[in-house]
């Protein structure tokens, strides 16, 4: 029995650079991994079969065994245990988690002995975010995310989860977003992050996605308007429809006291150790 986490991620910086020849969007992201994850627990099988805690629609854990069963020609099957606590369509990278930990786990069960780096081309071609899920460790992502500089974690003690009931199609926020003009900003900000300047960096940091999406989904505003009353610094992950906000040099007592103020539904977790 082989057990593996599969972690979710937020973005602490998100650009929209432009839509490429191939439909995917050129990004540059700054991601971290957090200690909310789903639990995954793979044993032997004559089929690959999945019990879950939750049901997923066009499941892709099943999706990536019966790929990397394919790929390398194994003969016997799996039976993969979910327990899914990261939610579905938030923003948190909870399938491409799901994916990257089932590689990881049916490489030990199967024994097929391989480096991550073997696995690299296959997680990228199951998802955009999958390749980062995979080795888990901060970084900037580029490109459609097949590009990655690892870079430190930040001091972060906490991160405040805003969850809300919306699940988000990443897909349908990038078919309706704009890239109106190019800048700089996004290097700018990235250079006060290697030189460690955080209170520049979070002071400055954006996701250009964010209106987008409040524009597809307009329920969104409500909640988003709610987190901003608690603290200004309110960021979205990825597409959405997670928000979030990190205790950097501020009270938590304070920030749990305005949450319960506003009735906002949160989720207190912190950067993956």
């Amino acid at each position: 029995m082989i057990k593996e986490n599969a972690h979710a991620k937020i973005n602490l910086a998100l650009d929209v650079v432009k839509k490429r020849t191939d439909g995917y969007h050129e990004l540059q992201m700054i991601m971290i991994p957090i200690d909310l994850h789903d639990s995954l627990v793979f044993e032997n099988h004559e089929d690959i079969i999945l019990e879950s805690n939750v049901e997923i629609e066009n499941n892709s854990i099943i999706k990536a065994a019966q790929r990397m069963k394919l790929l390398y020609n194994v003969s016997q099957g799996a039976k993969i245990t979910l327990e899914k606590k990261i939610p579905i369509g938030a923003g948190l990278g909870g399938g491409s988690a799901d994916i990257a930990a089932t590689l990881r786990g049916l490489n030990q069960l199967w024994k097929l002995n391989l480096q991550l780096e073997d696995l690299e081309e296959l997680a990228l071609e199951l998802g955009s975010d999958t390749l980062f899920c995979l080795y888990d460790k901060p970084a900037l992502v580029y490109g459609r995310g097949e590009n990655l500089l690892y870079v430190d974690m930040p001091p972060i003690e906490s991160i405040y989860l805003i969850i809300s009931d919306v699940n988000v199609s990443t897909a349908n926020v990038f078919s309706h977003h704009k890239i109106k003009y190019r800048s700089k900003q996004f290097d700018k900000l990235f250079r006060s992050y290697l030189n460690q300047k955080y209170d520049i960096f979070f002071k400055k940091t954006y996701n250009k996605l964010t209106q987008t999406t409040l524009q597809c989904y307009p329920t969104l505003k409500r909640v988003y308007k709610e987190a901003k009353s608690v603290d200004s610094h309110v960021l979205m992950s990825g597409s959405g429809s997670t928000f979030f906000i990190l205790s950097i040099k501020q009270n938590e007592m304070v920030l749990e006291n305005k949450f319960n103020k506003y009735g906002i539904h949160y989720l207190k977790t912190r950067p993956k150790t």
